[in-house]
């Protein structure tokens, strides 16, 4: 069977935007992932197909770009599709689009799996690897390579771990430790920067009951570069690393 393209209609929700009425970048992503979801779905593979066998879908590494953020009761289309196959990583692309078919920004990610009970990441199973990758839209750029490391935090918070930060696999969901990364940047990057670029690694897992440390600094005396770290308090673990990229206002509905 071969893979092909997926179209999932959203709007903008009043909780999915900031003060300035347009829709926040963790907002964005969870599109992005529910498109994928339906996707996956469509092809035979989606989520509750792989925990039938006792496996799952890990979200690996995540690269964004908007060109212009939505507003709210904005109706958007995110076009998603399997763009590559290297050993164990699964390669997937988004596109999304304004209802003028204008393209407001795009994002490439990689996937894994992951045994749910023991908690391992394991080779692709043979029912996913039959999945011929005929990608329909030009492939972006694999999301690949190391990120600059953060060296010493200027801002830093402990997010503790709560029972509404937990996906279906009983763990941290990623759309929550990109908003704790954004969450630790200084107001006044919030307040007049529009981020414009978003690099994030998902490095290990943390569980209910756990303290999340996020710790941010610029990477540049401009201040328009960020590097992000996510550790868990209890265990000293780097969980996630990140890179955000901002402008002055400008990426308007």
């Amino acid at each position: 069977m071969k893979s092909r393209a997926g179209e999932s209609a959203f709007t903008v929700r009043s909780g999915e935007i900031d003060y300035r009425g347009r829709a926040t970048m963790p907002a964005l992503v969870s599109y992005m992932q529910e498109a994928a979801w339906e996707n996956t779905r469509d092809l035979g593979i989606s989520m509750y197909d792989l925990l039938e066998r006792g496996l799952t879908w890990v979200l690996q590494r995540m690269r964004v770009e908007m060109f212009r953020y939505p507003g709210h009761n904005d109706k958007l289309t995110v076009e998603t599709w399997a763009s590559g196959r290297e050993r164990v990583f699964l390669h997937r692309d988004f596109r999304v689009y304004s209802e003028e078919r204008e393209l407001l920004g795009q994002a490439t990610s990689v996937w894994l799996v992951m045994d749910v009970v023991k908690r391992q990441l394991v080779s692709v199973p043979d029912f996913i690897m039959a999945l011929e990758v005929v990608p329909e839209s030009e492939p972006l750029p694999f999301a690949k390579g190391k990120l600059p490391q953060l060296q010493e935090a200027q801002h830093e918070q402990q997010m503790p771990v709560r029972w509404h930060d937990i996906d279906l696999n009983r763990h941290v969901t990623n759309t929550r430790y990109l908003q704790w990364a954004l969450d630790t940047l200084p107001l006044e990057v919030l307040e007049q920067k529009q981020l414009q670029e978003v690099d994030i690694i998902f490095k290990a897992e943390s569980i209910l009951g756990d303290t999340v440390v996020s710790a941010v600094a610029p990477a540049e005396a401009e201040g328009r570069t960020y590097l992000h770290k996510l550790t868990s308090r209890e265990s000293g673990k780097e969980l996630v690393q990140a890179r955000t990229v901002w402008e002055l206002e400008s990426l308007g509905v």
